[in-house]
Parts: structure tokens; C-alpha cells; sequence
């Protein structure tokens, strides 16, 4: 959980951060939009479990939420072999 040191980290100079989405947020990082490159690690935990459709939803709702051209978003999909082929694939799909 790193929301409360955000504004000094972008103050001493670092232009880029890796929060985790479970511990942040969408809609408390999102304050931060423009401000600093996100490199968001996407919800790993929920790929195994949840369907195409609930997984493209969590991506596209990354990119709307913290997308901007002048901070910046990198995204990135981990996933572990119990992730279904359907779910990868979805995941590949949204992020063409």
C-alpha cells in the first residue's frame, strides 16, 4: 500500500511505479493519472478463476481508469499454468 508516499516519490524524481491493484485501487491510483508512468500489475488472482468476459472487464477497466498520455500505463499479465487457455486467450484479445 503505497497511495500515502506517491506524492513524495513523484517529488524526489521517480517517474514510474508498480502497485499491486488489491492493495491500491483503481479509484485511488487513478488520482495519480498523469502524474507518474503506472505499471500495473494486473489481477493474477482472479485469471484462474473468473470467466473471459470478467477478465476483459478488469483490463479495459484499467485502461480507462488510469490511461494517460502524460503519465503513461503499462500493463502486465502474469499467469500461472492454472489459468485456463479461454481466460488467456481473453486476456491477449483485450489487449490488442
Amino acid at each position: 500500500h503505497i497511495l500515502e508516499i506517491i506524492d513524495d516519490l513523484i517529488e524526489c524524481g521517480v517517474n514510474i511505479i508498480n502497485p499491486q491493484i488489491r492493495a491500491n485501487g483503481f479509484e485511488e491510483l487513478a488520482k495519480f493519472k498523469g502524474k507518474i508512468c503506472i505499471h500495473l500489475d494486473l489481477d493474477r488472482q482472479l485469471f484462474p478463476f473468473a470467466r473471459p468476459e470478467e477478465i476483459k472487464s478488469h483490463i479495459q477497466e484499467a485502461v480507462n481508469k488510469l490511461n494517460s498520455q502524460e503519465g503513461g500505463l503499462m500493463l502486465h499479465a502474469e499467469c500461472e499454468p492454472d489459468v485456463p487457455l479461454e481466460n488467456i486467450e481473453a486476456i491477449c484479445q483485450v489487449l490488442e
